[in-house]
């Protein structure tokens, strides 16, 4: 059966855990470039003004060479340069909550910014009507909503979107199981961290679970002077539940 297309990418890490972020669509991410055309049109503006100044002052040739340039570099370098700068970002990709990373989630070099900008160019100067028309139906087509550039640099837009994360835990304690546990708990700021990690993991099976549990729990059941947990599983939901009660002390 195939599988829909969703606009939920989830990226696995090499440390075998999973999380979520949502692939920016076509109408976003317009909205961002319309944001970004109009801060490029704005300086196009006040380098027009700077001409003027130029040419009042008798310098016309030279403000012409150096409009020239200025806008050379902000055609070329205006989303490579905010893309180095702010991790995948341009104004309007900030504005509208969008950031380029690569198919691992990691941000993108200098190399990915290039490429995406270098095909972008291209994009104009091949298909004049690109951003009206074929830019947004070849995005609409593919499930990753890439455009030619990202294509060739193997990048991806996100939406950077904090309510996505979820807190949710996917092992929750039971009560009778907290009740056994004592009031203070022998953990430092690792255990924590490594308690936290196993019970808002949700994309675990059950046997992996418990796998990993019966590996760690002895380990805990011996600092608390505990018999051997007839559930590892449990036993570290419990451990984590309790740890969350503020009357606990931290030896």
């Amino acid at each position: 059966m195939a599988q829909p297309i969703d606009t939920v990418l989830e990226i696995d890490t090499p440390e075998h855990l999973a999380f979520r972020t949502r692939i920016a669509g076509p109408g976003r991410r317009m909205f961002a470039w319309l944001i970004d055309l109009m801060i490029r049109f704005a300086i196009v503006m006040g380098l027009i003004f700077i001409v003027g100044a130029f040419a009042a002052a008798g310098l016309d040739g030279l403000g012409t060479g150096l409009m020239f340039v200025l806008l050379f570099l902000l055609d070329w370098f205006y989303f490579f340069g905010f893309e180095l700068l702010t991790g995948g970002r341009s104004p309007g990709k900030i504005a509208l909550k969008l950031r380029v990373v690569r198919p691992n989630g990691l941000p993108i070099t200098w190399r990915e910014s290039f490429l995406r900008n270098l095909i972008r160019a291209a994009d104009i100067t091949l298909f004049p009507p690109y951003y009206l028309f074929l830019g947004p139906l070849i995005m609409a087509g593919d499930a990753k909503f890439r455009r030619l550039g990202d294509w060739v640099a193997g990048t991806i837009v996100v939406v950077e979107d904090p309510t996505l994360i979820s807190r949710q835990v996917a092992v929750p304690a039971k009560p009778e199981d907290v009740a056994e546990l004592p009031g203070a708990l022998p953990l430092d700021r690792g255990d924590l961290e490594a308690l936290e990690l196993f019970v808002h993991r949700e994309h675990m099976s059950d046997a992996r679970r418990e796998e990993l549990a019966e590996i760690v729990a002895p380990i805990y059941a011996g600092k608390l002077q505990q018999p051997y947990p007839r559930n590892s599983t449990r036993f570290l939901a419990a451990l984590w539940a309790r740890a969350q009660d503020p009357r606990r002390r931290i030896s």
